[in-house]
């Protein structure tokens, strides 16, 4: 099972992973075995892309995906939102991000730039595709894959279980939009995660692991074994990447992650 580890390319950002210095944070997860890592950014056209990129190469961590959450959560940018302008601001800032990832060969997460219905869900629904379909288009000449999360009702998204997000994807009908299964999240939406990881079959191309708490796999009550065996059976590829809470500290957080991924029989 290839793995990685959320880690932020700003000092200052505090991700759901590590943070801090970059190099210092990429040697040490290598030497945990980890295969990749999966970036924060906060502010793109602040991060020096050669640095990140020779730095992964050093290290021999592969980038596979590149979220942004944090941004429009703080700047309210928003695919669904009824306000034109906001969601062409959206539209823009992901084309810029889509861009960013296809220079560091990676894929970019579609995550809080969902935005929230409003008043009526399907008008929402249709706003959303409609952004997504565009960014899509521009993601197809990139060579980058959008990674569409659906998240859990008590975060401001669209898309909350697999089954949307498939319904999401099918009338986008881009071959450049996959889905993004996080297991913290489908532990609160998902009536059974095994079940819906089979369903998202062809449809999931990366995955989050984080437990029931939000700390690292291994430290809440998810049954990864049967996470495991489900993605067996849909004879999954991807990377399974830890984005949790650094508790107790970033360190152990890291190797408690690893160590339960490792322990995984895939």
């Amino acid at each position: 099972m290839k793995n990685s580890i959320v880690l932020s390319v700003e000092p200052e950002v505090k991700p759901l992973g590590l943070g801090g210095d970059f190099e210092r944070n990429a040697e040490f997860i290598a030497s945990l075995g980890f295969d990749g890592v999966e970036l924060s950014v906060m502010n793109m056209n602040l991060v020096d892309r050669e640095r990140i990129r020779k730095i992964a190469e050093r290290y021999r961590l592969a980038i596979p995906a590149i979220g942004a959450s944090q941004y429009y959560l703080y700047h309210g940018l928003s695919f669904s939102t009824s306000d034109r302008e906001i969601r062409k601001k959206a539209i823009n800032k992901v084309k810029e991000s889509i861009k960013f990832a296809g220079e560091l060969n990676s894929n970019f997460i579609i995550g809080l730039v969902q935005g929230k219905y409003e008043r009526i869900y399907e008008e929402s629904f249709n706003y959303m595709k409609d952004c997504l379909q565009e960014c899509a288009k521009f993601a197809e000449g990139q060579k980058v894959l959008l990674l569409l999360e659906p998240i859990n009702r008590y975060a401001p998204a669209m898309i909350r279980t697999i089954d949307e997000g498939i319904r999401m994807i099918d009338e986008v009908a881009s071959s450049s939009v996959k889905l993004l299964a996080d297991t913290f999240h489908m532990n609160i939406e998902e009536r059974s995660m095994t079940e819906s990881i089979k369903r998202g079959k062809g449809y999931i191309a990366h995955m989050h692991f984080s437990d029931s708490n939000r700390l690292a796999p291994g430290q809440g009550h998810i049954d990864y074994y049967r996470i495991a065996e489900a993605l067996r059976k849909i004879k999954y590829e991807g990377f399974v990447s830890a984005e949790m809470l650094p508790e107790p500290n970033p360190s152990t957080a890291a190797k408690l992650a690893i160590k339960l991924i490792k322990s995984l029989p895939y």
